[in-house]
């Protein structure tokens, strides 16, 4: 949840008016390019009113038949020349304004070249390995005069392992491939640092044994998660700020002006965080 749910503080951010309606509230960015906001992005819910991301990328998304927490469906996001990075995180969306939803965009085609890139690297390492093993293997059985029975139950094990692995590749390949650089957790860090190493192997263990620790600290990672979180949110209203007060205008300077009291909000909240 934390990718996208950022806080609760904004319930009134960005709406005009009072409305018996559900209004979503969110930002497009740019993967990979210091929170860079997308206008033109179009946004779709079923039972929703289609709308579009203006110049600060933020989009006001009304729900007139639906109530808070409501599941959304059919959500079509699009922008031309572009594909959804974040996609798993919009389909969890729920009808709800105290949530700074954020879509996260990149070029049509990126993801699936990231993704074959890694992958390739990754499956070249297992096979080698594979390979190195399988002859470890047969040199042992010849100096050791090893049973056929023995050899073969090796071999299955071996071939176990290798399918075992490159099952984990085919989908952190695809995870590599989505994480933003603008907001990596420290464990994101230490994996993409191995991933830009060529050690695709490396950068999974990571993850792999971040599921075990995090069993033992589960409290501390939802700390951690919410800062995190609160961290992105600020940046993002900062930066949607900065685009209103540029822009001018009545309505502009309107949501300027609520966009203040939100941060004014968030920073206060980030103390408290920071002081436990």
């Amino acid at each position: 949840m934390r990718k996208y749910l950022l806080s609760s503080v904004f319930c009134g951010l960005c709406v005009l008016g009072i409305q018996a309606q559900v209004t979503l509230k969110g930002v497009a960015v740019k993967m990979n390019s210091d929170f860079t906001p997308v206008a033109g992005v179009e946004v779709v819910v079923q039972g929703g009113v289609p709308t579009l991301t203006d110049g600060a990328g933020t989009f006001i998304l009304k729900l007139p038949h639906m109530e808070s927490d409501d599941l959304l469906f059919d959500i079509r996001i699009s922008k031309q020349g572009m594909e959804i990075v974040n996609l798993k995180e919009v389909e969890q969306w729920v009808a709800s304004g105290d949530i700074l939803y954020k879509v996260v965009l990149c070029p049509k085609g990126y993801i699936e070249q990231s993704r074959r890139k890694f992958y390739n690297i990754g499956k070249s390492y297992y096979q080698r390995e594979y390979e190195r093993k399988l002859q470890e293997l047969r040199v042992t059985r010849e100096l050791q005069q090893a049973d056929i029975a023995t050899f073969e139950q090796e071999m299955s094990q071996l071939s176990q392992e290798y399918d075992k692995r490159m099952k984990l590749l085919d989908y952190y390949a695809d995870k590599f491939a989505r994480i933003n650089k603008d907001e990596l957790s420290a464990m994101e860090r230490q994996a993409m640092a191995l991933v830009e190493k060529g050690d695709i192997d490396g950068a999974i263990h990571i993850y792999e044994a971040s599921g075990i620790v995090e069993q033992f600290s589960n409290k501390m990672a939802q700390r951690d998660s919410l800062q995190q979180s609160l961290q992105t949110t600020r940046r993002l209203i900062k930066q949607q700020l900065e685009w209103y007060e540029k822009e001018g205008g009545s309505v502009s300077q309107e949501k300027a002006i609520q966009l203040k009291q939100a941060l004014q909000q968030l920073e206060e909240k980030y103390k408290l965080m920071n002081r436990k």
